[in-house]
């Protein structure tokens, strides 16, 4: 009798593990349809993360990159704007020479330091591998006079040192990317501004204290591929970067947990080739949905006027509320764009008809009346720019004149007799003293960015907006 009930027990055993099993199945198993959903959210999630990536790799990582700049924790600044060379990411401004560097806080926090910049706007902007701003230094955030700031990355538990520092800065990731502006008053003025750059420093805390630099964390950093972005390789890359994000934010977790479901977790490998077809198929089309709201969202960054859009979408983990969609499309359209305090952006995709802009089948003006320029505490811009990127954002414009913006301090600019000011967006030069006023546009279709540093308070308030573009008959 004791075999046998010892029987039982067994068998009872053995079918409660097999049903539990079962369960668990059950609950795990995802649908294609499943899959499409959370491949599209988790794609929208991600995109600016994986983008930031190829960033950080072509300027800082791959010294073979014709974009390379200077490896993490070493600053390299421009001596000149940028051109229609660079492609380090889209929507590049060319009114300010770049001091470019990443901050690699894996090991140990790191010190930025800067000088007095008396007679300029400057500013320094620190973005995190969300690409959320979560820094600023400059005139308007921090002023112009000299000092020393801490950057600290999320695992660093030692004591920060007391009155060494103007301020502390905690940052979501163990890296971020820092793109420093600093104003030309025109091709003279370069050495000055060159000058300046020369007086920001970056060092890890021990170096500043003194002491010697804790070794940085050895990292095989997988090389950037175009075609990342529209491959399930996007999931092995976002694999790859997930650790650094940890811990992840509260605001986050649920998300993770979800994406789990289809293979998204830190440093975990992810093969496409062992997925089912069905699921496979299922995750591209995801991905290929996703990447089209991202492009459409370009175009709802802001409130639209006269054609403009008038964007408001970067700032720090807290202005998104959770708009993941939001965030993707500011990295589409304008990779590091600022927190629209600090500069306010204006896209400009459509003439007065609501058609778009396009530089092979028209011409076209900007004309602003006496008075009624771009409100700026500091200056402006419009900056021109095609769309050879991914069809919506690009790049500045080869042209045979050097010239990719007209700005608030363009020399040789033609007003009208009542103080207007009109701007012609054409391929081919204009006749006359309408050259002095050409911004060229490529044979293709295009975009504007109007910036405005130091926005006042009519354009922070919409009180302001940019005139209509006229396409000219």
């Amino acid at each position: 009798m004791k075999n046998s009930k010892t029987k039982i027990d067994l068998i009872v055993l053995i079918l409660i593990v097999t049903l539990s099993f079962i369960s668990c199945e059950q609950k795990t198993k995802i649908t294609p349809q499943e899959a499409k959903t959370i491949a599209e959210e988790a794609y929208i999630f991600a995109y600016p993360m994986v983008m930031n990536y190829r960033s950080h790799y072509l300027v800082g990582l791959n010294e073979a990159s014709p974009f390379f700049k200077a490896p993490y924790n070493k600053i390299v600044s421009d001596t000149e704007p940028a051109d229609h060379t660079r492609h380090d990411v889209v929507t590049m401004n060319a009114d300010t020479p770049y001091s470019n560097f990443g901050l690699d806080m894996s090991a140990e926090p790191v010190v930025v330091s800067v000088p007095d910049v008396p007679d300029r706007y400057y500013v320094l902007q620190f973005s995190d591998m969300y690409t959320h701003n979560f820094a600023y230094i400059g005139t308007r955030a921090t002023g112009n006079r000299a000092g020393h700031y801490l950057f600290v990355g999320p695992k660093w538990k030692g004591e920060i040192p007391k009155g060494k520092f103007n301020k502390v800065f905690h940052c979501e990731t163990d890296y971020a990317a820092t793109i420093g502006r600093t104003q030309v008053k025109s091709l003279a003025d370069l050495p000055n501004v060159v000058a300046i750059q020369k007086g920001y420093k970056i060092a890890p805390l021990s170096v500043f204290l003194g002491k010697p630099a804790k070794p940085a964390l050895v990292v095989d950093w997988p090389v950037w591929k175009p075609e990342v972005m529209t491959s399930l390789e996007f999931f092995s890359y976002l694999n790859f970067l997930l650790p650094i994000f940890q811990p992840f934010h509260p605001e986050d977790q649920p998300l993770m947990k979800r994406f789990a479901r289809i293979g998204i977790a830190p440093g975990k490998p992810f093969d496409a080739d062992k997925l089912d077809p069905a699921i496979r198929t299922a995750m591209e089309q995801g991905m290929k949905s996703g990447d089209q709201k991202i492009s459409e969202k370009t175009n709802e960054m802001g409130k639209e006027v006269n054609g403009w859009v008038m964007a408001d979408a970067a700032g720090p983990r807290e202005f998104y509320k959770g708009d993941w969609l939001l965030r993707a499309a500011a990295a589409m359209a304008a990779m590091y764009m600022n927190d629209r305090i600090e500069a306010s952006y204006a896209m400009g995709y459509k003439d007065a008809d609501g058609k778009t802009l396009d530089g092979k089948t028209g011409k076209y003006t900007l004309s602003f009346e006496k008075g009624k320029l771009p409100p700026a505490n500091y200056f402006w811009s419009v900056t021109m720019y095609d769309k050879s990127a991914d069809g919506t954002g690009g790049y500045l414009i080869k042209n045979p004149i050097d010239r990719y913006l007209i700005n608030s301090i363009t020399e040789g600019l033609v007003h009208g007799e009542d103080g207007s000011l009109t701007i012609y967006l054409q391929h081919e030069q204009p006749d006359g003293e309408k050259a002095a006023n050409w911004l060229p546009a490529p044979a293709a279709p295009f975009y504007m960015q109007m910036r405005i540093y130091g926005p006042q308070e009519p354009v922070l308030n919409d009180e302001w907006a940019p005139p209509a573009v006229q396409k000219v008959e």
